[in-house]
């Protein structure tokens, strides 16, 4: 297969894996099969030996399929330490300013005070996040408009203010997602039990080399996030979804939500 850059000239990879160890492994490449609008979405590869699937988290740098790699590993939950990858020492005052703007005022200015001052402006909320938005994607769909606003969503919360607006190749609107994001996050946060159950499958991989400018991240390949089914399942997955959903019911009982129109 010819090498190729799989997510051109903006994208990190979000990895979900099981069972990867800790501290540097090996990271290969194998196949692009999960092709976005002007990049993005995922690839095959093997974590330490495993089989996985990564998914991107950010825009800058660039990855190569297939492509061997070695990797540093950073297995998420809420006391995760995020030294090792590429935006763990972003300040909380350092991430592009979200704007949400679906037309509900009173929702649009609380989910935007999460996001620009709130608890949405730490480092790990932001990578809980993405790992939650990577596990929306309906892979069987590939390149729909909602695995599109899936991706901008990622790219949009991952997204130091020192690297510029994110890309929007496919001209994608991630509103619906950011408040999904954010309903989620409100959510999971009253059970650090179930969340920590949830995040333990998700994986940041991230490259070694990278040198670090006020607090982001630079070089080597694309950072990723590994997991190792697409699909929600299980006890864990039936919790998380049940609780999003009462989360939601609060949300619209107080601001009378205007629910966007997505296909999933």
């Amino acid at each position: 297969m010819k090498s190729k850059s799989i997510f051109g000239t903006g994208c990190a990879l979000l990895l979900v894996a099981l069972g990867a160890n800790a501290g540097t492994v090996p990271f290969d490449t194998t196949s692009y099969n999960f092709q976005l609008d002007g990049g993005g979405g995922g690839a095959a590869a093997t974590l330490n030996g495993l089989p996985v699937e990564i998914f991107c988290d950010n825009f800058d740098d660039e990855i190569w399929v297939p492509g061997t790699y070695s990797a540093n590993v950073t297995t998420l939950g809420t006391s995760a330490d995020l030294s090792d990858t590429r935006f763990g020492d972003v300040s909380s005052t350092n991430w592009t300013a979200i704007a949400l703007s679906d037309g509900n005022t009173t929702l649009d200015n609380q989910d935007n005070s999460f996001f620009n001052s709130g608890n949405g402006t730490s480092s790990l909320a932001r990578y809980e996040m993405a790992a939650y938005l990577v596990s929306l994607y309906n892979m069987g769909q590939g390149n729909n408009t909602s695995n599109n606003s899936i991706q901008e969503a990622i790219w949009t919360i991952l997204d130091p203010s020192a690297e510029g607006a994110p890309i929007d190749p496919s001209g994608a609107n991630p509103d619906s997602y950011l408040e999904q994001a954010a309903s989620w996050y409100g959510s999971m946060n009253t059970n650090q039990t179930a969340l920590n159950s949830f995040l333990s499958q998700f994986e940041i991989v991230s490259d070694p080399t990278m040198t670090f400018t006020n607090g982001v991240g630079t070089g080597g390949f694309q950072e990723q996030i590994v997991m190792a089914t697409p699909e929600p399942r299980g006890a864990v997955w039936m919790l998380l979804f049940l609780m999003v959903g009462g989360y939601l019911a609060v949300r619209r009982g107080k601001a009378a939500i205007r629910t966007p129109s997505v296909n999933l």
